[in-house]
Parts: C-alpha cells; structure tokens; sequence
C-alpha cells in the first residue's frame, strides 16, 4: 500500500486532475486506504496537496506533478 502522497503522484504521472477526480481514481485503484477504511475524500487529498507543495502544483482547481520531479 502507497502512502497518500505516493497515490497521487501515481495517477498524476498520467496527467492533471482535479482533487475528486484524484480521490475518485485512487479509491478506484485502491491505492491508498485509511487507517477508518472509508473512501478517501477529495478534501484530504486537497490538504495532502497544501502540505506537500515541493511535490505538487495547482492551477486553478487542477493539480499537476511539480515540474522538479
């Protein structure tokens, strides 16, 4: 199992997103699960997103792998 920030740069390799397309895919892939087991919402992945700004960027309300990586 990837942690959350692995998850989503996995399926942003493929190409900007939203932050509920991201939960949407990566709950799909099952990627990532939480400790509760319930679906990962898109706000957790906005606020993944806040705190890891080395590794991503958003424009908008879409969200790219930063251009560093």
């Amino acid at each position: 199992m990837l942690t959350l920030h692995e998850a989503i740069a996995v399926v942003l390799r493929e190409g900007a997103k939203t932050s509920r397309e991201l939960a949407d895919e990566i709950n799909r892939r099952n990627l990532y699960r939480r400790k509760d087991g319930r679906p990962l919402p898109a706000n957790q992945v906005s606020a993944r997103i806040r705190a890891y700004g080395a590794l991503f960027e958003r424009k908008g309300k879409m969200i790219f792998l930063s251009q560093a990586l």
